[in-house]
């Protein structure tokens, strides 16, 4: 008997789905709905006309804005001195294909992994799918930007930039060593920041440092702004959205920089937030290209505020989007201690996605914020409680995709 599974579509059926195939808009409606980067690439091959459909910049931005980056997994670290960290990684459940194209990653930052040295790369920085990393070999620090995703791919070695001229006076409050979230994995370069005071004016000094390249006199620097209250110095509490760095530390304000102008600006958390003294709870999130979220964490609620990134600069604009209550979410994880309110509880943030990761003690939970999942993931033994640090680790966007051949028809 014929496989009535194995039976061509009916000629008026194959006409049908030849009609949608060949109407460019459909085809990107259809390629919208695909929901992973690693699909979007292989239905490109299908044809040069769909990878040029698929690789479109502005379809791109439709998928990301529907299909945001997904977290991977992370990297953390214990270490009793800078030189002495030791990165692991820590996969987070993912879909089936996925899951394959983690297992073909080089996820482990083994010693001379970045083809520079024989200790352990120190991790300074992770986003977009990429690994910042500092090696310090006899004949002098160097740093190196780490594809895990791509392990063929060697990195040019970098000098390491970790202070810039200051003048008399001036004190550090934070630096920052950045990738920008948009560019691919062939970016070979980083970005150095410096926060610096003097009495009760903040000012800020930024510089782009390539293969070879350390010039120091083409540092940028800000005017700077007055800041009357009290701040921390901070330290890993810097988001980067739409080109504007924010830096968490003062008690009331948010302290945010505009990378391209060098402008320096302030606005307020939202009214009854007020970060605690080394406390971890508050963080600021990535919302897409829509502005930011902040979350922030209240003995065992989690309260999530919105500002749009077109708000005023000097105001406040926050909106309260959502409550959560930790101990209903956990659910089973809840532990009896917890109600005493004697657990150590702080946050530890995601770019994107309205995700965190919850410390409670020494239990790391990762949770997303919007359908309000709450999943175990790590327990960190004695010996790190002290001296552990999250990377989070999200998937590289855009993706790769092949190359276009000139000498093949749009529709092939």
């Amino acid at each position: 008997m014929e496989d009535k599974g194995t039976q061509p579509p009916e000629p008026a059926a194959a006409a049908a789905i030849s009609s949608v195939l060949a109407n460019d808009d459909l085809l990107r409606e259809i390629l919208l709905r695909l929901g992973l980067p690693t699909t979007l690439v292989r239905a490109a091959l299908v044809s040069t006309r769909w990878l040029r459909l698929a690789s479109d910049p502005a379809f791109l931005r439709r998928f990301r804005a529907r299909h945001p980056p997904r977290l991977l997994g992370f990297y953390h670290t214990a270490r009793a001195r800078f030189q002495d960290e030791v990165p692991a990684f820590v996969p987070l459940p993912q879909p089936p294909e996925l899951a394959a194209a983690l297992r073909g990653a080089r996820l482990r930052l083994a010693p001379g992994s970045s083809g520079s040295g024989p200790d352990a790369p120190v991790i300074l920085s992770c986003r977009n799918g990429r690994v910042l990393a500092a090696e310090f070999p006899p004949d002098g620090p160097r740093v190196s930007i780490i594809s895990p995703m791509h392990p063929a791919r060697h990195p040019p070695a970098l000098p390491l930039v970790y202070e810039l001229p200051r003048q008399p006076g001036q004190i550090l409050y934070a630096s920052c060593m950045l990738l920008f979230p948009d560019v691919g994995s062939d970016d070979p370069s980083y970005t150095f920041v410096e926060f610096l005071r003097k009495d009760q004016e903040m000012l800020a000094k930024a510089v782009s440092v390539r293969a070879e390249i350390s010039d120091l006199n083409s540092v940028r620097e800000s005017a700077t702004i007055e800041i009357q209250e009290s701040w921390e110095r901070s330290i890993r509490r810097d988001v980067l959205v739409n080109g504007n760095l924010y830096l968490l530390g003062g008690k009331g304000h948010v302290l945010g920089l505009n990378l391209a102008s060098m402008r320096l600006f302030l606005f307020r958390l939202p009214d009854g937030v007020q970060q605690l003294h080394r406390m971890g709870n508050i963080e600021l999130l990535r919302a897409g290209d829509s502005g930011l979220y902040l979350i922030h964490l209240k003995g065992f609620q989690i309260h999530v505020w919105f500002r749009a990134s077109d708000s005023d600069i000097g105001g406040g604009n926050w909106e309260l989007v959502d409550n959560i209550c930790l101990r209903e979410s956990f659910g089973q994880f809840a532990e009896p201690n917890w109600e005493s309110g004697d657990a150590l509880v702080a946050l530890h943030r995601v770019e994107d996605n309205a995700e965190v990761f919850l410390r409670v003690d020494r239990v790391i939970f990762h949770i997303h914020i919007m359908n309000r999942t709450v999943n175990k993931v790590f327990e960190m033994s004695p010996e790190a409680y002290r001296y552990f640090d999250i990377f989070p680790f999200m998937m590289l966007w855009p993706p790769t995709f092949p190359q276009l051949r000139n000498d093949h028809d749009q529709d092939q």
